[in-house]
């Protein structure tokens, strides 16, 4: 943007000195302006590749970060299912450990 107001405003006061100037100064100007507007085109041009890939990486970072939340999900539901697990198995485990002891005393 700031790139499209410098080149219109050079142009355009290249433009209005011309009227001053001769013949190879006005061809040489012509050059300029004509250099400037292929610069600017290139830069617009990066510039719209470049919002197509921050666009694109955007996309890119949501879809991790849900793969993330999802993933952290799953392991929170297993967590608590290793919890319950580890629970019933000392329950079961109780009875056993308190036969063995009376069978020692």
């Amino acid at each position: 943007m700031k790139r499209t107001v410098v080149a219109i405003a050079a142009a355009a006061i290249l433009l209005t000195s011309l009227s001053g100037c001769g013949i190879k100064e006005r061809d040489e100007l012509r050059a300029k302006v004509a250099t400037l507007e292929q610069q600017l085109t290139k830069a617009n041009s990066d510039l719209a590749a470049k919002e197509t890939e921050l666009t694109s990486a955007r996309d890119s970072l949501q879809s991790a970060q849900n793969a993330q939340a999802q993933a952290q999900s799953q392991i929170n539901s297993l967590t608590a299912e290793l919890t319950r697990v580890k629970a019933a198995h000392k329950k079961a485990m109780a009875p056993t450990t308190d036969a063995k002891k009376k069978k020692k005393k």
